[in-house]
């Protein structure tokens, strides 16, 4: 009896582009076989003789049957452009069996219908302090390699509630000393409650579905209940559909479970997106010029109380916000009375006669924060997916007082 020893393709999903890949099969000279390749859903089947899929099947051009001559037989299959999911089988012929006593072997790869774009937008928590967020998109099939560049204003809001300035915090000027500031989010549904008592003693927890979830992402939130600690995933079932915690945990059924993966290797293992990032560089001459906080003094200003021609921007920061200009005592801000045209502040040091219409400078505190970067992409998710800039982690609003 001869033996075919291995049967091997790349399974790893296709682009949507027209592509190649090529099988190979290990066995005994005189091993003899039937290879065959459909398309879910279809009545399309491989054309040996074409190279291409065509409707119904037809032995003689179908089968691909041979009879190794050699230890080793390779050969190419063309994937047409556009999505689907195609199955490869490999059946044995007479006085040939494989290896393990399979029946057959079956090979499954799946193909992008279109390529995935991939969107980069900041994100924050303190959403009532911001500005409409800008973002940058590119899209690429799997393999594609793009450096997307963006020049972003992120802004503080315009309201009398939230208008109070941005805090440059931490190392805001090299922002690639920060490991994690890029992240993915996802969410998913608990399928049967989990505690201390239940089998996996609270570590292991079944889902609906493990797409978009992958080690190193975290649990960041619950609809329900509460987290204890920081539950990183640190391993996955696709069989079982559960996922383990490095902390166990008491969950609920039916509850929602929000993940972030923080950092390029999370965000890879989560939707198998590779990148490189790069920030530009502050000095503080390019930053005073691109994000200086101005404006203009209004009339019946006196004492600390100095008034303004709108004080969207201005805002509460301990002692670290500091005014400057023409005939101003430098000091810090003690309170803000918002307001889109008017409005007024109360500084730490009382000023002379202040002249309207004089330009008031700020320091310590932005109302647009200019960001220029790149991200470097070594391949593309399978669907359109989002990527978040965490600028929490660098920026704080300011307050009233």
């Amino acid at each position: 009896m001869n033996i075919i020893n291995k049967f091997t393709i790349d399974t790893s999903e296709m682009p949507a582009v027209e592509t190649t890949r090529r099988f190979r099969v290990l066995g005994d000279i005189g091993a003899k076989f039937t290879i065959f390749i459909t398309k879910n859903g279809t009545i399309n089947y491989y054309d040996f003789i074409s190279d291409e899929f065509t409707a119904g099947h037809v032995s003689a051009s179908n089968n691909l049957e041979l009879t190794l001559t050699n230890k080793a037989f390779e050969r190419n299959i063309v994937f047409p452009s556009g999505g689907g999911d195609f199955n490869v089988t490999l059946v044995p012929r007479e006085g040939t069996e494989i290896r393990g006593k399979k029946a057959v072997i079956h090979k499954k790869i799946a193909k992008q219908s279109s390529n995935a774009t991939i969107t980069l937008r900041p994100f924050t928590s303190n959403t009532g302090n911001y500005a409409t967020f800008p973002t940058t998109t590119t899209t690429g099939a799997l393999a594609d390699t793009n450096k997307v560049a963006f020049n972003w204003d992120i802004t503080n809001a315009s309201s009398d509630a939230g208008g109070f300035g941005l805090i440059p915090t931490g190392d805001f000027k090299n922002l690639n000393n920060f490991t994690n500031l890029w992240f993915f989010t996802t969410t998913e549904t608990v399928d049967g409650a989990i505690d201390a008592d239940s089998d996996g003693g609270g570590f292991l927890v079944k889902v609906d579905d493990l797409t978009d979830i992958g080690i190193g992402s975290y649990v960041a939130s619950v609809s329900s209940g509460g987290l204890d600690g920081l539950p990183i995933v640190i391993g996955i079932n696709t069989a079982t559909k559960e996922i383990e915690l490095s902390i166990p945990q008491v969950f609920a059924d039916g509850i929602t479970l929000t993940f972030r993966a923080y950092g390029s290797k999370a965000i890879n293992e989560a939707i198998g997106v590779r990148f490189d990032h790069a920030f530009d560089l502050f000095n503080s001459d390019t930053f005073g010029a691109t994000n200086l906080l101005t404006k203009t003094i209004r009339a019946g200003s006196s004492g600390t109380t100095i008034n303004l021609n709108g004080t969207y921007g201005v805002g509460h920061n301990n002692a670290q916000t500091k005014i400057s200009g023409v005939g101003i005592t430098t000091a810090s801000i003690v309170s803000v009375a918002a307001s889109a045209s008017a409005g007024s502040f109360v500084a730490s040091v009382s000023q002379d006669t202040l002249t309207a219409g004089t330009p008031i400078y700020f320091t310590g505190i932005v109302q647009v924060f200019n960001l220029i970067g790149s991200i470097m992409l070594l391949s593309y998710p399978t669907a359109n997916k989002n990527i978040y800039l965490d600028v929490d982690q660098f920026l704080t609003p300011g307050t009233a007082s």
